[in-house]
């Protein structure tokens, strides 16, 4: 009998750091977010001045925006598609095979969100065109002929990103976490790339298309090279309808997204508001300030999700296999991973701002001081477990977090507003506030009743 060959010190470093392909692709793309993220915060206040970082950083507060046109509807399409395949498997090429009950509701979710999202693609540019050049043109002090161009260029890439995002979401619910990551990686390093040639090339603001129209012209590639729902789709329109194997928007989606569209868009004002506030309130440079530490941690947040954002799907397909044992174990351990890695990640920028402060104080000019950046790396870890207990929840295919964030939003959009009539510290000091003392004990006690069921 052959002896089994021993795994390498590789292979058991990454099994106890709980990296399997889906999440190491996670972890990587992520994290070259935060290796290009740093890069782009160094760049920034050497080819930008203060008031262009402040447009910089207050374009993406409004991009932001866009929750309130998605709705919620790719959580929902990943949710209900991770179901689906839990009783499919793959096939040659990739392909999905089983029960054309499955393959059928797999099928009828691409229909109906490609529907959706193309409408509402559409009313989102409308409305963040005429918004956006409303709003920077009152409150802000650079010339028009400096931003509406790239203005205009952002959000028409954006729009296509939002129409072309439900079929990235359905292909990360049957089971292409990876290959969505290895594209978000290619499509980012590229994107950076751009945004730096730009920047070092003297191009101002005109840097900020970068990133996102990269993503828009990429996607659209990999999907027309990327078949395999196209076939699907292709196959079950041959089988004859029984009636009852596709979703329903009333019936299957509707009941869901509402709940979860009203949650994210209180994520609006709980992640994206305070930098379009206090553009407005306090001017472009207390803005580029804030708005460059909520992106250095932004980046933080999304490498330490990592480890759960890739178990969603998997999270989602045992619980529809009765499987509670299976997604607790598994759950317990991606939260301890993500949680300390964004633990490491926020105290090493704040210890890194503070070395860096004594032998090179300029780079503080372009930061908000100590006080408000430890907030927001207590306020970071605070969220990774808030995300973590969420993901498990809504993995039920239920939104229990509809009051808790509504809530939530509203103390942070009156506590913020109010704050940043006085200071960049009590405006951080409010959102900080609500995050720690409202969302997160009250997102702990609702995960408690989840973690009790039985089935």
């Amino acid at each position: 009998m052959m002896a089994l060959k021993e795994p390498t010190v590789l292979a058991r470093l990454l099994t106890f750091a709980g990296l399997d392909i889906h999440v190491l692709a996670t972890v990587i793309f992520r994290g070259w977010g935060i290796v290009a993220g740093a890069a782009t915060t160094i760049l920034l206040p050497l080819f930008l001045s203060p008031t262009e970082q402040g447009f910089y950083y207050t374009f993406g507060g409004v991009l932001a925006l866009q929750v309130f046109f998605e709705l919620g509807l790719n959580h929902v399409l990943t949710q209900l598609a991770g179901h689906s395949a839990a009783h499919l498997r793959r096939g040659q090429g990739g392909r999905l095979e089983g029960d054309l009950r499955w393959r059928r509701a797999v099928a009828s979710l691409l229909a109906l969100s490609q529907k959706w999202n193309a409408i509402m693609a559409t009313l989102f540019a409308i409305a963040l065109l005429t918004g956006g050049v409303y709003f920077f043109d009152r409150r802000g002090t650079l010339p028009v002929q400096d931003w509406i161009g790239p203005w205009i260029t952002l959000i028409s890439a954006a729009a296509i990103n939002l129409a072309l995002s439900a079929r990235l979401a359905i292909c990360e619910g049957i089971g292409e976490v990876a290959d969505v990551a290895k594209l978000r990686l290619r499509q980012s390093m590229v994107g950076y790339l751009l945004l730096w040639a730009l920047l070092l090339s003297g191009q101002g603001l005109s840097a900020v298309i970068a990133v996102p129209l990269t993503s828009a012209i990429s996607t659209a590639w990999w999907l027309w090279h990327h078949p395999n729902l196209r076939v699907l789709c292709a196959e079950v329109a041959q089988e004859p309808r029984v009636g009852t194997e596709e979703f329903e928007w009333r019936r299957d989606i509707f009941p869901l997204q509402w709940k979860i569209a009203l949650s994210w868009a209180s994520g609006y004002f709980i992640f994206s508001f305070l930098t379009p506030v206090v553009f407005a309130l306090q001017g472009p440079v207390a803005a580029g300030r804030l708005g460059l530490a909520l992106t250095i941690f932004s980046a933080v947040s999304t490498v330490g999700i990592s480890w759960i954002a890739a178990k969603i799907p998997t999270f989602a397909a045992h619980i529809a296999r009765h499987e509670r044992s299976a997604l607790n174990t598994l759950f317990d351990h991606q939260l301890r991973r993500s949680v300390g890695a964004t633990l490491v990640c926020s105290l090493a920028v704040t210890a890194g701002a503070f070395v860096a402060g004594n032998f090179a104080p300029t780079i503080l000019e372009r930061l908000p001081p100590l006080s408000i950046l430890l907030m927001l790396a207590i306020v970071t870890v605070a969220n990774a477990v808030v995300f973590a207990m969420a993901a498990y929840m809504r993995a039920h295919k239920e939104e229990p977090l509809l009051l808790q964030s509504m809530v939530t939003a509203a103390l942070i959009g009156v506590g913020v507003f109010a704050g940043a009539h006085h200071s960049l510290q009590a405006t951080v000091a409010a959102y900080s506030a609500a995050t720690l003392f409202v969302s997160l004990p009250w997102c702990a006690l609702l995960y408690a009743k989840y973690r009790s069921r039985t089935s």
